[in-house]
């Protein structure tokens, strides 16, 4: 699991030191001199705007990319502000969005070897502002960064399909909940585990969980949390989801245990994934449910835990289902992610 850094931009003085943290972590990746001049103009012009135009500020994330990506550096901003009403001329070249540097978003994007960008105003959040009570509109954008561009195109291809965000609640440093993603032939596994309670005691729970989880090699699910289950015997005891992508045979299937959320969206044939009641490591029935139905290309699965709220709907978020999954997870996080736990989302396509 990688580990996500945050930096809050709310006044002028966050500007410099978020380039100068960023810049630390990239150091430490391995960019050379020109790669890190670069990110420091990205993440200058980000912040800087964060402070001149979002209402409140906004914050920006930092990690390594997925295993199985290029090597590099993901950058995610994040704000609740008014939003971009033109985002295509925005972050064309020689656009400005008032101030800063004045390079605009299209010199961002020119220096980045992925960008991506999402904005919602207030107008067209309206309507679930009023249903949920939350804020809906503000801008996110997603970057990356290679250390080495060579040989990237197919690996660049696979990580899109994935998306994943998981963080402690706040002020603990111990992550209760974890994820997997692994692949056995043409089968692909995704899971969400959520240690009971918080801290580390629920870490532990969790990562048993991920040990067992990482021994799979094809069994069916319900096999697969049965062991999971007896892994967790002597830990505090966690909730989890797993599900099976087979792209080749177009199937899907999925099994849970305890009140992780899972929503198969875009799909032809509707799927409706329900976990059996219990805990792992404490209580279990002696018979599992296992969901099975058709896949298809466009489809996208979500996997949350508890520390994301059950009431956000993707329509309220027009244009974002065709945003990569990481975008996805960045932004249902930053609306609906819960500060009183541990909290996980994953997608994958």
């Amino acid at each position: 699991m990688r580990e996500i850094h945050s930096v809050e931009i709310s006044e002028e003085a966050h500007v410099g030191a978020a380039r100068r943290v960023v810049h630390s972590f990239a150091n430490r990746l391995g960019f050379d001199e020109t790669k890190l001049a670069e990110l420091d103009i990205v993440v200058q012009e980000i912040a800087t705007n964060a402070v001149r135009y979002a209402t409140g500020g906004g914050s920006i994330h930092f990690t390594t990319t997925l295993e199985g990506a290029p090597r590099g550096i993901e950058l995610f901003y994040a704000d609740k502000g008014p939003g971009i009403y033109n985002v295509e001329r925005a972050t064309s070249d020689g656009a400005t969005t008032g101030g800063g540097l004045g390079v605009g978003f299209g010199a961002i994007r020119r220096l980045l070897d992925e960008f991506e960008i999402y904005s919602s105003v207030r107008s067209t959040a309206r309507l679930a502002l009023t249903r949920t009570r939350r804020t809906m509109h503000g801008t996110a954008i997603l970057g990356r960064k290679w250390t080495d561009a060579a040989d990237t195109e197919l690996k660049t291809v696979a990580a899109k399909r994935i998306g994943v965000w998981s963080r402690p609640i706040p002020g603990e440093d111990a992550n209760g909940d974890a994820y997997l993603m692994c692949k056995h032939r043409q089968r692909r596994l995704f899971a969400v585990v959520d240690g009971l309670g918080h801290g580390w005691g629920a870490r532990e729970a969790a990562q048993a969980a991920l040990a067992s989880l990482k021994r799979w090699r094809g069994e069916p699910l319900n096999e697969l949390i049965f062991a999971t289950h007896d892994a967790l015997r002597a830990t505090r005891g966690a909730v989890m989801g797993v599900c099976v992508i087979n792209s080749e045979e177009n199937s899907f299937e999925y099994a849970g245990v305890g009140n992780v959320l899972v929503r198969v969206l875009n799909s032809p044939q509707p799927l409706h994934p329900v976990s059996t009641n219990g805990t792992l490591g404490l209580r279990l029935p002696e018979r599992i449910h296992v969901l099975t139905g058709k896949w298809t290309d466009g489809a996208t699965v979500v996997m949350a835990s508890d520390g994301l709220s059950q009431t956000w709907d993707i329509g309220d978020y027009p244009g974002l289902l065709g945003k990569e999954g990481q975008m996805i997870a960045g932004v249902l996080m930053r609306d609906y992610g819960r500060d009183s736990d541990d909290a996980t989302v994953l997608v994958a396509r």
